[in-house]
C-alpha cells in the first residue's frame, strides 16, 4: 500500500499525481530536489552513484526503504511549494470552521492511545478544520502528515467526556489511514 503521504498528496492535488514507474519516479526526484545532480541524490539516499544511475536507466529498482523513500518524494516533487502554499492559503481562510476534507482511521488493531489500555475497535472520521488542511497542504512528508492527523485525533478525543490529549498521544498505522 502507498504510503500515507502520497495518498493524501495525491487527494489534495488532484492534478499532480505521481509516476508509478521508479525510472519516472528516480527522474523526478532527481531533477526536482537534487537539481539534477546524481551524486546528491545518491548521497542523500546512502547508495552508490552507480545505484541511483541504474534506478534511472531501469537495470535496477529501488526496494524496501529506498523505495519507499523513492516514491514519497517522487509525491512531494510534484507539487511546487508555490501551488501548496496557494492550496493552504485558500484553506487558512476557512479558519477553525470544517472544511471539505475529512480524516478517517480504522482503530482496527492499529491503534493505540498513549496511557490506555481501553481498545474499543471501530473507525474514527474527523473533519479536518481549514488550519488543520492548510498544515495537511503543506506538509512535505510523512512525519508532517502524522501530525495533523494526531491533532485532529486529539480534538475529536477533546471534545468528548475526557481531555488533555495531544497530537503526540497517538500511535496509529498509517495503512489504517485515508483522507476522503
Amino acid at each position: 500500500m502507498a504510503g500515507l503521504f502520497k495518498r493524501i498528496a495525491s487527494k489534495m492535488f488532484t492534478s499532480k499525481s505521481a509516476p508509478v514507474r521508479p525510472t519516472t519516479q528516480a527522474a523526478h526526484v532527481r531533477e526536482r530536489k537534487y537539481n539534477g545532480s546524481t551524486k546528491d541524490m545518491a548521497a542523500a539516499f546512502g547508495v552508490k552513484e552507480r545505484t541511483v544511475q541504474r534506478w534511472l536507466k531501469g537495470d535496477r529498482t529501488p526496494k524496501g526503504k529506498d523505495a519507499s523513500r523513492l516514491e514519497t518524494e517522487a509525491a512531494a516533487v510534484q507539487v511546487t511549494d508555490k501551488g501548496r502554499e496557494r492550496k493552504a492559503k485558500a484553506y487558512a481562510k476557512e479558519g477553525s470552521a470544517p472544511t471539505d476534507l475529512r480524516v478517517r482511521v480504522d482503530r482496527a488493531g492499529s491503534f493505540d492511545i498513549k496511557g490506555s489500555n481501553a481498545v474499543r475497535p471501530r473507525t474514527i472520521e474527523v473533519d479536518l478544520n481549514g488550519d488543520q488542511a492548510a498544515r495537511l497542504a503543506r506538509a512535505t512528508d510523512e512525519d508532517g502528515v502524522k501530525a495533523v492527523v494526531g491533532d485532529a485525533l486529539a480534538g475529536y478525543f477533546n471534545s468528548g467526556p475526557y481531555g488533555g490529549f495531544q497530537g503526540g498521544d497517538f500511535d496509529f498505522d498509517v495503512s489504517g489511514v485515508d483522507l476522503t
